[in-house]
Parts: C-alpha cells; sequence; structure tokens
C-alpha cells in the first residue's frame, strides 16, 4: 500500500475538499437569490473547517519524524514543497477565523468578505500543492498540465456537489452558482483525465481508474441533472469522494511504483 501514499490521498483529497466548499459556500451566499440561514451558514462553514483539518492532518502522518516538522519551512526561497507547508498553515489559520466570523458575527457581509478571502487563499494552497508535483520533469505523469486541472477539479466537484446537496436537504431552490461550479469540476476532472492518459506509461487498466470514471465523473453528471428534482441524499457527495480518493490513489501510485523514483 505505500505506492499509494495514502496520508497524501487523503490529505489533497480532503483539503481541497474543504477548500472548494469554502469557494461554493461564499458564492452560492453572495449570488443565489435563497441563501443559507446563518445556522445552516456555521454547521456548512464547521464541516468544511473539519475537513480541512483532517486533511492537514494526513499530511503529518507522511512524515517520518512528525516532531520536526518545523524544518519543513527552512527552504522557502527555494522549495515548493515549504512554501505548500507555509501555504497550508495560512489557510488553516484564514479558515478558523473565518469559522469564528460565521459563529460570532455572523453579519453577511462580513462573512462574505472574509470567506472570498478565504476561498483565494484555498484556490492559491492548491495550486502551490500541485506546483510540488508539477515541477518534476523525470516524472511526466505530474509535469503536465492535468496535475493543476485535477486538483481544480477535485475541489470544485466535491465543494459546489456538497453546497448543492445542502441546499436540496434544507430545502433551498436550486443554485445556478452551484451548478456552474459542478459542470466546471467535471470539466476539469475529465480533461485531466484525459490529458494524462496520452503520458506514456499511465496505467489506463487499474479499477482505480474506472472506479473515479463512475464515481467522480459519471455520478455528478447524473447527479446535476437530479437536483432539480430535489435530490438531498449525501450518498452522491460520498461516491463523488470515493472516486476522487482512487484517482488520487492511482496519481500516486502510477508515479510511486516505478523505480528509480529520482
Amino acid at each position: 500500500m505505500e505506492q499509494y501514499e495514502l496520508p497524501l490521498v487523503f490529505f489533497t483529497v480532503f483539503a481541497q475538499w474543504g477548500a472548494g466548499g469554502v469557494l461554493a459556500l461564499t458564492l452560492c451566499q453572495a449570488f443565489s437569490a435563497q441563501k443559507f440561514s446563518a445556522m445552516q451558514c456555521r454547521t456548512l462553514a464547521l464541516r468544511f473547517w473539519i475537513i480541512t483539518v483532517l486533511g492537514s492532518c494526513a499530511s503529518l502522518a507522511h512524515l517520518g519524524a512528525p516532531e520536526g516538522a518545523y524544518r519543513s519551512l527552512t527552504g522557502l526561497g527555494s522549495s515548493w514543497l515549504s512554501r505548500e507547508v507555509a501555504a497550508f498553515i495560512v489557510l488553516n489559520g484564514v479558515m478558523f477565523c473565518w469559522l469564528l466570523l460565521c459563529w460570532f458575527r455572523p453579519a453577511p457581509r462580513g462573512v462574505t468578505l472574509l470567506g472570498g478571502v478565504t476561498a483565494l487563499v484555498g484556490l492559491g494552497t492548491i495550486l502551490v500543492t500541485s506546483q510540488v508535483y508539477y515541477q518534476m520533469p523525470l516524472h511526466p505523469l505530474w509535469h503536465n498540465a492535468a496535475t493543476p486541472a485535477a486538483f481544480l477539479g477535485t475541489a470544485l466537484l466535491t465543494g459546489f456537489m456538497s453546497v448543492a446537496i445542502a441546499r436540496a436537504y434544507w430545502h433551498l431552490s436550486p443554485s445556478t452558482v452551484c451548478n456552474a461550479g459542478i459542470v466546471t469540476g467535471i470539466v476539469l476532472s475529465a480533461g485531466a483525465l484525459g490529458l494524462r492518459y496520452q503520458v506514456p506509461g499511465a496505467d489506463a487498466s487499474s479499477p482505480l481508474l474506472w472506479w473515479q470514471l463512475f464515481a467522480s465523473v459519471c455520478v455528478a453528471v447524473w447527479g446535476i441533472s437530479r437536483l432539480n428534482s430535489g435530490m438531498r441524499s449525501w450518498l452522491w457527495v460520498a461516491l463523488i469522494i470515493t472516486g476522487e480518493l482512487a484517482g488520487r490513489m492511482l496519481f500516486y501510485s502510477n508515479v510511486m511504483s516505478s523505480a528509480p523514483w529520482f
């Protein structure tokens, strides 16, 4: 199982899910005619914060000596890994402030403004994470546009679908903003798969790929067609998450199973 790098799988998928959720919630509150109540907004903010924290904690399991994690900040001038660590410290800090504002000062204008800042930090952090892999020209399966596209696709697909299902669960009208976010996530995820599987060495026979195609892309396409009918089962979000986890496992194993790695 080492070739799947499970700590990094959960780290990247959950952190991107949390960042995408903040973006989706903020845009829906800003531009949807029917908005979440203050309590509903608090509940979603808490869930997305927990998801992001769980993802950040999963990254520590990848370290050989977690107590020495602070040393990873010493290469900010030259290392994308150091920049990723710094970006996640900023993201977790800003997201916590946003959560506190949602709970204790839920005025729409302030929450939306800080939510927008948090979402921008989250998107920037996702791009920094993608650069950790893209910077390696020896590994063409990572060194191509599919890497940032897939990471952004995960954020949009999971985040906007979660908010869309929450709207249906609380009997709010479907949101055009959510639909646009889900469609963009589908396009990015499917496009990333198309790009990656043009690279020699990509494993197109793995069951992980077929599960990702079914649970992420196909379920999302079917799900968006059902949102207008009031679909409100969290099962669809869970299926999409399993598809993204499967895809990320294949993302790592395709490279980590090769030798020599460097």
